[in-house]
C-alpha cells in the first residue's frame, strides 16, 4: 500500500467539515505530538491550518495530508505553505478563502502561551480571519508544579510504591479534537496503526548498515543519564551486536559526542552538531532502535514506530509527555523525590542524581538484544 493512501483518501477537492487554524509553536517534540492531533482531523474530514515556528518548519512539511501551515515567530518575517509549497501571504490567503467549508473556522489553541496569543492576534488583526469559536488546551500547569512540590517533601530517595498511570499529552489532545469533531457530526475515526503521521525520507546513509541511533543530551543536566552510563551501553553495542552507533545532538552538547566517540573507530559515528533537524528525523525514522533522554527523540521514535528507550530523571512520566507507541520502554526509577524540577533546570539536592545513576545500562542492552539483527 502507498504510505499516502491511507490520508489521501480522506482529502478531496471538494467540501471540508471546517478550517481549523491550529496553533503548536514550540518546542520540536511538542510540535511532532501536534502532528497526531493534525492527522486527526484530516482523516475526519476537516482542513487543518497549521501555525508553528521557523525551527520546526521541517516537522511540518512531513506532516501527511497537511496543506496548509504558516510559520510566525517574533521578529521573523512570516512564512507561508499552501501544498507544500511556499507563497505568498496574498496567494496563501486567496487559497484558504476558496475552500468549500460546511461550517465556519475554529480556532484550537495546544500551548497556551503569550506566545501563541501573539499567533492568535496575528491571525485575527493582521490576516483578517473570523472564528466562530476558540480552544484552548488543559495544560496541567498546576498539577505539574504540584508533583514538584511534593518531591521536596521527601528527604529520602525511596522507590515509590505506586504504580504509574500516564495521563498523556495526545489523551488531552484527543480529548479536546473528538469533542470538537463529534459536536459536529456523529462519528469520530481514530487513527490506526496503519496511518502514517510523519512522512519518512530515504536514511541518511542510504541503509547501508543497520544502526542504535543515541542522543546524550537534554535541556538540563538533571535530564540527562550520565555519559559514563551512554559510553558503558555503547560499548556492549559494538562489541556484542553488528550494529553501527550514531551520536546525535545539538552544539552544547558537542563535548558528549566528541567523549562517546572516544577512542575513534569506524562503527561509531559522531554526527552532534552536524544534521539539520530535517536530517535528524531521517536518522530517526530509519534507527533500529533509539536511545534518548527525555527530549524530542522520544517523540521522533513514536512516530515513526521505532523501538526506544526513554530515560527520565528529574523529570517525570507523569507530566504527560510520554510516547504511545508499545515497543518504547520508559525507564523511570519513580523515585520519591521525583520530580525535582518542571522542565529538568537546577541541580541534584541530594547531589548524587540516583534517579538517572541507577537506571540499568544491562536492561537497556538487553531490550537492542530481542531486536532482530541483521548479520
Amino acid at each position: 500500500m502507498d504510505k499516502m493512501n491511507n490520508i489521501k483518501e480522506h482529502i478531496t477537492d471538494n467540501t471540508f467539515e471546517r478550517i481549523i487554524f491550529i496553533t503548536r509553536l514550540s518546542a520540536i517534540g511538542d510540535v511532532i505530538i501536534s502532528s497526531h492531533t493534525i492527522v486527526k482531523l484530516i482523516i475526519n474530514g476537516y482542513f487543518p491550518v497549521f501555525i508553528t515556528s521557523h525551527s520546526t518548519k521541517d516537522i511540518a512539511l512531513r506532516i501527511n495530508g497537511l496543506q496548509a501551515f504558516i510559520c510566525h515567530q517574533k521578529g521573523k518575517k512570516n512564512l507561508y505553505y499552501f501544498k507544500g509549497n511556499e507563497v505568498n501571504e496574498k496567494s496563501f490567503l486567496e487559497n484558504i478563502n476558496s475552500l468549500k467549508t460546511l461550517k465556519k473556522h475554529l480556532y484550537v489553541d495546544l500551548q497556551k502561551t503569550s506566545r501563541s496569543k501573539r499567533a492568535l492576534k496575528f491571525i485575527s488583526n493582521e490576516l483578517n480571519i473570523k472564528f466562530e469559536k476558540k480552544y484552548f488546551i488543559s495544560k496541567m500547569t498546576l498539577y505539574r508544579i504540584l508533583l514538584v512540590i511534593l518531591s521536596y517533601f521527601s528527604f529520602k530517595q525511596k522507590v515509590k510504591d505506586n504504580k504509574l498511570k500516564f495521563n498523556r499529552i495526545h489523551e488531552i489532545q484527543e480529548k479536546l479534537i473528538k469533542n470538537i469533531i463529534l459536536k459536529d457530526k456523529n462519528s469520530y475515526e481514530k487513527l490506526n496503526k496503519n496511518h502514517i503521521i510523519l512522512q519518512n525520507n530515504n536514511s541518511f546513509f542510504n541503509n547501508k548498515f543497520d544502526y542504535i541511533a543515541i542522543f546524550p543530551g537534554a535541556s538540563g543536566f538533571i535530564k540527562t543519564w550520565p555519559k559514563e552510563k551512554f559510553r558503558e551501553l555503547i560499548q556492549k553495542i559494538v562489541n556484542q551486536t553488528n550494529y553501527h552507533i550514531i551520536i546525535c545532538g545539538l552544539t552544547n552538547e558537542i563535548y558528549l559526542g566528541e567523549y562517546l566517540d572516544y577512542p575513534q573507530q569506524t562503527r561509531i559515528i559522531n554526527l552532534v552538531n552536524k544534521t539539520t533537524l530535517d536530517q535528524t528525523l531521517n536518522i530517526i525514522s530509519n534507527s533500529k532502535y533509539i536511545v534518548t533522554n527525555d527530549s524530542f527523540a522520544a517523540h521522533g521514535a513514536d512516530v515513526f514506530k521505532i523501538p526506544a528507550s526513554v530515560l527520565f530523571g528529574a523529570t517525570s512520566p507523569l507530566f504527560g509527555f510520554v510516547p504511545i507507541y508499545e515497543k518504547i520502554s520508559i525507564e523511570y526509577m519513580n523515585l520519591s523525590c521525583s520530580p525535582c524540577s518542571r522542565h529538568g533546570k537546577g541541580f541534584c539536592r541530594f547531589k548524587n542524581l540516583k534517579c538517572l545513576q541507577d537506571i540499568d545500562t544491562l536492561n537497556i542492552f538487553n531490550h537492542i538484544l530481542n531486536l532482530k539483527t541483521k548479520n
